[in-house]
């Protein structure tokens, strides 16, 4: 066996470094990755080397750690949707994206559906600007009593597996909740993009880079009639809701056109409000979604009731100001002050890290 060999993941050619382990081990991790084997001629994008200090099992486990985060940051300014999550294709490609935490059934989900579908992926699914979808066909993490490591196996030599198409495309972004207290009878629920954002938002891997993030998500969820939960007890019931989700009409992405967004500007003293700084944001209707960028990522805010109408009135402006826009859109609130409550909710926003207060207030 070689000393390394390629891998594809999320679209970045991985190259493994078996070199330091013995032959046994190189065998192992050849066939574990034989799904994912990467046979063109692009040069890798990055190395990654078996740990040496662990055991067999645990250096295998590690490994498909180390390949996801190494083809993660590899993409992780490219305009694709890296999102955690399990994906099976039918014979035309079309995919359909089960996302939801770890240890909630993804990987029990794509074993179970691969005996009627291409596997695509159990860990991460990377969709591109247009809808296009780039597989990570890792190897299984499967659970064995015997062993305090899941165990990694190739799809293929458990069932043989189903070619891959050529061209993938997603049709349907699934929120997988698995419970033994789930409805016997799968049952399926429409999420709205707020509610998207708030499930997928923890579950996508660098959500903060790239241009627009949620303006493309955004696009992908309308493009695809909106995100669904799927809610069911056993994973042998969900059969024929995944194909009924397969069959949804494709809609062509829409293009993106990213607002300008602003950021804290206002002069310390002027009395008025500012714009933390922002990644992205999106207006939703009635609500805004903003994101923010965190120490571990990124965060999500949805905005609604008066908080759009503050969010847009408040920079570079004073409560006064903000207080007299909001009653011009909203009328005089039916109890209580008008201008005690734009200030309360003004300090929510200040809290939330969204807004920086002024230093003197008029």
């Amino acid at each position: 066996m070689p000393d390394r060999f390629p891998v594809s993941a999320v679209g970045a050619v991985i190259d493994v470094d078996v070199s330091g382990r013995d032959a046994e081990f190189r065998v192992r991790a050849h066939e574990a990755w034989a799904d994912a084997r990467y046979d063109g001629d692009r040069p890798a994008d990055a190395v990654v080397a078996v740990r040496e200090a662990l055991d067999d099992d645990a250096a295998l486990s590690m490994l498909s750690t180390d390949v996801t985060i190494a083809a993660l940051a590899h993409r992780r300014a490219d305009p694709v949707w890296m999102l955690h999550a399990a994906g099976l294709a039918d014979e035309s490609g079309r995919v359909v994206v089960l996302s939801a935490p770890s240890g909630t059934g993804k990987t029990t989900a794509a074993r179970h559906l691969s005996q009627r579908y291409a596997y695509v992926s159990d860990e991460t699914i990377a969709i591109a600007a247009d809808g296009g979808v780039e597989p990570y066909r890792k190897p299984l993490s499967i659970i064995e009593a015997h062993s305090a490591h899941k165990a990694q196996v190739a799809l293929s030599s458990l069932d043989g597996g189903r070619p891959l198409p050529a061209a993938l495309r997603v049709v349907k972004i699934v929120v997988i909740d698995r419970s033994p207290d789930g409805p016997e009878t799968p049952s399926l629920e429409e999420l709205d993009i707020a509610e998207a954002f708030e499930l997928l938002g923890p579950q996508t891997s660098y959500l903060c880079d790239g241009e627009a993030p949620l303006q493309r998500i955004a696009a992908l969820l309308r493009a695809t009639g909106g995100a669904v939960r799927l809610r069911y007890r056993e994973v042998a019931g969900i059969d024929e809701v995944i194909e009924g989700l397969l069959r949804t009409e494709l809609q062509p992405v829409d293009a993106v056109s990213p607002r300008p967004t602003t950021s804290g500007t206002a002069s310390a003293g002027s009395g008025a409000f500012a714009h933390a700084d922002i990644v992205d944001e999106l207006d939703l209707g009635g609500r805004t979604a903003i994101l923010q960028r965190t120490p571990t990522g990124g965060q999500v805010h949805v905005l609604d009731g008066i908080g759009p109408s503050l969010w847009a009135a408040a920079h570079g402006r004073t409560l006064d100001d903000i207080v007299e826009t909001v009653v011009a859109e909203h009328g005089e609130p039916e109890t209580g002050d008008a201008r005690s409550i734009v200030q309360a909710a003004l300090q929510e926003l200040v809290e939330d890290g969204l807004l920086q207060e002024p230093t003197t207030q008029t």
